[in-house]
């Protein structure tokens, strides 16, 4: 688990981390260079959960020996699939991360929700959705693991 105290808005204690794949992890459906270190990082205070409707068929490949559970999206509604798979934590506190339009209502529920803009861009839907945004999937990362910088971001 990992905790942050965010004055105005208590405290978060999450569990749960649920991440889009391409355009967020991934460009072209390869993983960004440091997205495995921190995924290694992050793994053992977090449950790691990777969601895709894996457009390039690499995520299973990719993904090999990390310590994630991947989610290829079955449906044709992703929002509602990527959101359903979410509010299956119930009480337990989720963060988020993705890009995309399909991810907007995945970071509205989730405890946490961080939109990456990065190199596919990001949706409005997805930025308005957020609680933060950041240029980075590392960035996004390191407010995890530096968990003040949430404080600094997030506080009322």
């Amino acid at each position: 688990m990992i905790q942050a105290a965010i004055p105005g808005r208590g405290i978060m204690n999450l569990e749960v981390l649920v991440l889009d794949y391409n355009g967020t992890l991934a460009l072209d459906g390869q993983l960004l260079e440091p997205v495995k270190d921190h995924i290694k990082r992050l793994s053992p205070f977090l449950e790691i959960h990777i969601l895709t409707a894996d457009t390039y068929g690499s995520v299973v490949k990719q993904c090999e020996g990390l310590p994630v559970k991947v989610h290829v999206l079955e449906s044709t509604d992703h929002v509602k699939e990527k959101t359903d798979y979410i509010l299956q934590f119930g009480t337990q506190d989720v963060a988020a991360i993705g890009n995309g339009a399909n991810d907007q209502l995945m970071l509205q529920h989730a405890r946490l929700g961080i939109a990456v803009i990065g190199s596919e861009g990001a949706s409005t839907q997805a930025l308005l959705s957020a609680d933060l945004v950041v240029h980075k999937i590392e960035d996004a990362f390191g407010l995890l693991l530096e968990t003040k910088r949430l404080q600094a971001t997030l506080r009322l």
